[in-house]
């Protein structure tokens, strides 16, 4: 794409460490969240850690290095270890003041496996220590401590942690996060022997909910953002990056982190009464903020290839289901040199980055179905005007299935998905536009292989009605829009092939079977000098594409029957939709004896005739 590409985070691996510029604000969000947990848990203390540069005193300097480095060795014990040595304090803080006796601070630390020298003890007491009611003892104020310590919780650790919250509110009645939610949704396999030493997977529940068991959740077992905030915030010590901790939090709960991010972007821009769309004018105006080298036509191309139901508005579900942040930061990533393309071979990287259960046929077969002028190039915006955002949805659907392909009820279901108002008619004829073998299943190269996807989309584009059904005029429109050279003979023949002749209109069924999208792309592919004229040789290679399943030399014999041997006589486009149904009749009529042929062969051995599938 190109060079100067804004640095908006659009994916997960967009995210960066705070800046410098940013780290006194994460210092202060980090103490009024602290301070926020200390007073849920009814500890009454005003500390407050100053935030360290270098024009402040000597002393605080030393009281963020003493607290980062005691805790840095309590992190070697865990995710868990500062929140557990923390839960201890708050256990032995009888007065509920942030405060303990130095003795039993050091203690606890005894207890965590850190033993602190004598000339550690004494500066820490130097530095938070108080005199204490005992005069043999030194208070020492944990509170500020912990404060001095934590300063890591940038306003990413935070969105992400509310967006974990707010999507386990939404599982519970009411929108009331209980402790049985948590327990029920915690994804277990997301902490590790990396995350817990010596810890074994199956003691990953008992891990997490332990830390849960300390926390302040009253006895209606509601848990509030503070409660959440409380457990987060230890953790968060000891991730050392943003992106670590976010991911770990969207792992835990099951969460897309690309999802979470887009939808950040999403409502930034979303200036209307609903948070969960956005119109056309913000929608390009995001585009911009995102890219401020985009093109109109590549601007237009995004908002058409999300806004599916054409209600001139993009909804939140359309904009992640489309992944289409994911898909323009892999196109910037192999876009090297910034050509504003990829080629044939990174094309297949970028479709197995999406997904990696596409396999190398079938991101081929993508990769041939978007290079529509076939110079071994795509743009992001024929990755988009291509519908290869949608064609990615239904390979989810495909790769589901055990066998990878679809018998006629499952593709039924799935084309109702896609379109809950198409008839039973319309189905079965796109099932019979993909289905030229009549094998009876369709794999997801042949579904791509159709185009039955990028014809619908084109009658969808003129059907504004939903009848589906066009006027002969309507029809020219579309015709003109697919190939504005077309000459009235071939409009008129391709209008022949697929009118409905009781009433004049094109319906969707004739339009998809025989898939005229198909059969004029195939045409023209072929058609090397566009002249709109096939050799023999060229017409020969045509139909081999055209009935890819059939062997070689059916082909030759359904070639030599439509063009006699001895004649140089090549096609035309009109003579080729004129003849159309000639042509799958000869092929239809050749399979079929063909079949019945081996069927008799099989008979006459005493062998059941089984059809290859």
């Amino acid at each position: 794409m190109r060079g100067s590409v804004s640095k908006m985070t659009l994916v997960a691996a967009d995210l960066e460490d705070p800046t410098l510029e940013e780290a006194r604000h994460n210092h202060e969000q980090t103490q009024d969240a602290l301070n926020a947990v200390l007073k849920h848990r009814g500890i009454t203390t005003q500390s407050r850690a100053v935030y360290v540069h270098e024009s402040v005193e000597a002393a605080h300097h030393e009281r963020s290095a003493v607290a980062s480095r005691i805790l840095g060795r309590l992190k070697d014990r865990g995710l868990h270890g500062i929140r557990t040595f923390r839960i201890m304090l708050h256990n032995m803080d009888l007065n509920d003041d942030g405060k303990v006796m130095g003795r039993t601070f050091e203690g606890a630390l005894a207890h965590m496996g850190v033993r602190l020298k004598v000339v550690e003890y004494e500066q820490l007491i130097a530095l938070f220590g108080s005199p204490a009611q005992q005069e043999d003892d030194m208070a020492l104020d944990y509170g500020h401590f912990l404060m001095c310590g934590s300063s890591n919780w940038s306003t990413q650790r935070q969105e992400v942690v509310k967006e974990a919250y707010d999507c386990l509110r939404t599982m519970c009645p009411g929108g009331v996060l209980t402790i049985s939610a948590i327990q029920m949704e915690f994804k277990f396999q997301a902490l590790t022997g990396e995350h817990v030493p010596h810890l074994v997977e199956h003691q990953s529940a008992q891990e997490f909910l332990a830390q849960w068991n300390a926390s302040v959740i009253g006895a209606d077992g509601l848990v509030s953002w503070t409660d959440f905030l409380d457990y987060y915030l230890d953790v968060s010590l000891w991730f050392e990056h943003d992106a670590t901790f976010c991911r770990f939090v969207c792992k835990s709960w099951g969460i897309d982190m690309d999802d979470w991010l887009a939808k950040k972007v999403f409502r930034q821009f979303a200036t209307g009464d609903d948070e969960d769309s956005i119109g056309m004018k913000d929608f390009l105006l995001m585009l911009h903020e995102i890219d401020p080298t985009i093109t109109e036509a590549e601007a237009v191309a995004w908002y058409e290839a999300i806004d599916e139901d054409d209600s001139g508005e993009v909804s939140l579900d359309e904009f992640l289901q489309s992944k289409v942040l994911k898909v323009k930061r892999l196109f910037d990533q192999f876009d090297v040199d910034n050509t504003r393309t990829v080629t044939g071979d990174e094309m297949p990287e970028i479709l197995r980055s999406l997904n990696d259960a596409i396999t190398e046929e079938e991101a081929k077969a993508l990769y041939q179905y978007s290079d529509m002028d076939g110079n071994e190039e795509i743009s992001f915006n024929e990755f988009l005007e291509n519908n290869l955002l949608k064609m990615l949805q239904i390979f989810d659907e495909f790769a589901q299935d055990r066998h990878r392909s679809f018998n006629e009820a499952q593709m039924n279901a799935m084309l109702r998905k896609l379109d809950p108002y198409l008839d039973d008619f319309d189905i079965h004829q796109i099932y019979k536009a993909i289905d030229v073998d009549g094998g009876g299943t369709i794999s997801f190269i042949e579904f791509v292989e159709s185009h039955v996807l990028r014809a619908k989309m084109l009658f969808d584009r003129y059907d504004t009605d939903r009848s589906r059904t066009l006027s002969q005029f309507k029809f020219r429109e579309l015709m003109f829009d697919m190939d504005e050279t077309l000459t009235t003979s071939q409009m008129e023949a391709i209008y022949t092939l697929v009118a409905d002749h009781n009433t004049g209109k094109v319906h969707l069924g004739g339009f998809l079977n025989p898939n005229i999208v198909k059969l004029k792309l195939l045409f023209d592919k072929h058609d090397n000098d566009g002249s709109r004229y096939l050799e023999s040789s060229e017409f020969n290679r045509m139909l081999k594409e055209l009935f890819k399943s059939t062997p070689e030399r059916d082909i030759d014999v359904l070639h030599s029957e439509l063009c006699p041997p001895g004649s140089e006589q090549g096609i035309t486009f009109t003579q080729y939709i004129q003849r159309f149904k000639e042509i799958q009749r000869h092929h239809d009529q050749q399979q079929l004896k063909k079949r019945r042929l081996a069927r008799e062969k099989a008979r006459s051995k005493g062998l059941i005739f089984r059809q290859a599938e």
